[in-house]
């Protein structure tokens, strides 16, 4: 068994995937990348029972095909309580996401990225099987939709709702988790990116059509130790508003972003602009030591 596959998928989200959501050792193996003996050797550790082989047939045609419909399964409760995977999802989906509700009352969740693995890690983060599909209406866009009345009375609860982009709030984060929601709401809403030139320079921004989201998201993130930042105002087509940050506060953000992480769940083409510059500097000091 790998070494660090306890620290990837603690015992109790095992337990959570095979016996409460039903997926098989192989599927969970195939999740975390690692083969179905693995999974097997954990469970064994764990003491947790596993399936009859009449258990397994039964569980199997379950989760095939019901008529024509493919049975797609989820963890309803996910944004029931608080926790660090579902912070950060409720931040991507907050900023980057959109729900809706049919005439005949059904819900429909869906995030659209252009990093397909990230959905997939969120899909796992929810325990979903749900198909993520390229979008047909944006080359290079990957869409993942579900939809569940009671997931949907969790995010409106907690501050998600139709057509939010103008007006939607910055939700009540406990503290312990507002480091991953906020993480999640750069990877919607936010941008990182730095100059060509010999002295390579961060900048970083979030962006929303919200006014009430960006003056909470500044004031949640001067409690966490960045310095108070004016919020800009721009009137192209919409009305956006921007919190933007220098070089030495970029790297503040940084570290308040991704130290400490407790999950993989982040956009990896952002993290790695921070790390090429912090990386630059690191060199060019070990440089100067040496002379």
């Amino acid at each position: 068994m790998p070494k660090d596959l306890k620290k990837r998928l603690p015992g109790q989200e095992l337990v959570r995937l095979y016996k409460t959501e039903g997926h098989s050792l192989g599927d969970i193996g195939k999740m975390y990348g690692v083969s179905r003996t693995a999974i097997m050797k954990y469970c064994n550790i764990l003491g947790v029972a596993r399936r009859t082989k009449g258990e397994a047939r039964l569980l199997a045609q379950k989760r095939g095909k019901v008529g024509n419909q493919r049975y797609c399964t989820i963890n309803e409760a996910f944004f029931g309580s608080w926790s660090p995977e579902m912070a950060y999802v409720l931040g991507l989906l907050i900023t980057d996401g959109c729900l809706s509700r049919s005439k005949n009352g059904s819900y429909r969740i869906s995030l659209c990225l252009n990093d397909r693995s990230l959905l997939e890690k969120v899909a796992r983060a929810i325990g979903s099987n749900h198909t993520i599909a390229n979008s047909k209406h944006q080359r290079g866009l990957h869409v993942f939709i579900f939809g569940r009345k009671k997931i949907a009375q969790d995010l409106m609860r907690l501050g998600m709702k139709p057509r939010k982009s103008l007006d939607i709030g910055f939700p009540d984060v406990p503290d312990g988790y507002l480091r991953d929601f906020i993480r999640g709401a750069f990877d919607g809403d936010g941008s990182v990116y730095y100059s060509k030139a010999k002295k390579l320079k961060l900048t970083t921004s979030f962006t929303s059509g919200s006014r009430a989201f960006v003056y909470g998201l500044e004031k949640a993130l001067q409690g966490l130790g960045m310095p108070q930042q004016k919020i800009y105002e721009s009137h192209y087509k919409n009305t956006y508003y921007t919190i933007r940050y220098s070089h030495k506060n970029s790297i503040i953000l940084f570290k308040i972003l991704y130290g400490n992480m407790q999950n993989d769940l982040y956009l990896r083409r952002k993290y790695d602009k921070f790390k090429a510059v912090i990386d630059h500097e690191k060199s060019i000091r070990r440089v100067q030591r040496a002379t």
